[in-house]
């Protein structure tokens, strides 16, 4: 499936732009998953339900496999770069095509919210936690994984939309 791909630059922001102090071997996320600090663990984690985006972040640049960026060159092992290279965090800012849940209706300036029930990468039209402000043209049903164009906010730390 298609994953959140960035479709205009506006104007990039990063909360946390070097996340090796935020992340652990236990977090993965793959490039396009919407993210949010947890701050129990003081980690940076993907989205696992609808209310954790009381501290949503954005959109994760890069693909990240136990703590380490993911390798580029296939390996028979799930290889990934060493620890001391720079993992650039997640941005919000900018316009990105991310995936709308299915049977959705949407117009344009239409408010946004995280979907993780339909999957990492998924938005909805209804929800509690605003992340984005939709792009464009208005959709009467959208079919399962319809990519839309999505200005994404971050809500960290004070829980308040911000561009």
């Amino acid at each position: 499936m298609t994953k959140n791909t960035l479709a205009r630059k506006v104007g990039t922001k990063a909360l946390f732009p070097d996340l090796s102090a935020v992340i652990d071997s236990t977090i993965s996320f793959n490039q396009g998953d919407l993210l949010y600090f947890d701050g129990t663990a003081n980690l940076v984690k993907k989205l696992a339900a609808e209310a954790d985006a009381a501290t949503f972040l954005g959109i994760a640049p890069i693909t990240v496999v136990s703590g380490h960026v993911k390798d580029v060159y296939p390996t028979d092992v799930d290889g990934s770069v060493a620890v001391g290279v720079n993992l650039a965090g997640p941005e919000f800012g900018d316009v990105h095509k991310v995936l709308l849940k299915s049977a959705d209706a949407i117009l344009p300036g239409d408010a946004v919210y995280a979907d993780p029930v339909s999957g990492t990468n998924f938005v909805s039209v209804a929800g509690t936690k605003i992340i984005g402000i939709y792009q464009g043209k208005g959709l009467t049903s959208a079919t399962g994984g319809t990519e839309i164009e999505v200005l994404i906010g971050a809500r960290f730390p004070t829980d308040t939309l911000k561009f």
